[in-house]
């Protein structure tokens, strides 16, 4: 049947069509359910009275020769708050990721760069 055609509905036929919905279909539906509990009020954030205090601002690098190497090659990339965060590990560990670095993600580390480097994060950020 096209559009035109369609026979027109009219609000009593959606009156009509609502009368002969059985009512009590929906009583009974709503009873298995059971009651609904509404919480009086939502729940508190425990820490929401904590003092919270950030830092003044981000860490930096000393001046001296020892950090010049990150400063110059990892600062490229990484900023001095996510390098100073970093977990302490080991030597090796270290020089993989410095190594990582470098290869998969083409950091550009020249290699005699290296060493100094490994040593700053060995001693700033190593294993104890």
């Amino acid at each position: 049947m096209s559009p035109s055609r369609r026979p027109k509905s009219s609000p009593t036929d959606a009156v009509a069509w609502l009368a002969a919905f059985p009512v009590g279909l929906a009583v009974v539906a709503l009873a298995a359910v059971g009651p609904v509990a509404v919480p009086e009020e939502p729940p508190r954030n425990p820490h929401a009275a904590d003092a919270w205090t950030l830092p003044a601002g981000e860490p930096v690098f000393p001046a001296d020769e020892d950090a010049m190497p990150l400063r110059r090659h990892c600062q490229l990339c990484h900023s001095s708050d996510y390098i100073s965060t970093q977990p302490r590990l080991s030597r090796k560990a270290w020089e993989a990721n410095v190594e990582k670095m470098r290869s998969k993600y083409g950091a550009p580390i020249p290699t005699n760069a290296v060493p100094a480097i490994v040593e700053y994060l060995v001693r700033n950020h190593g294993t104890p």
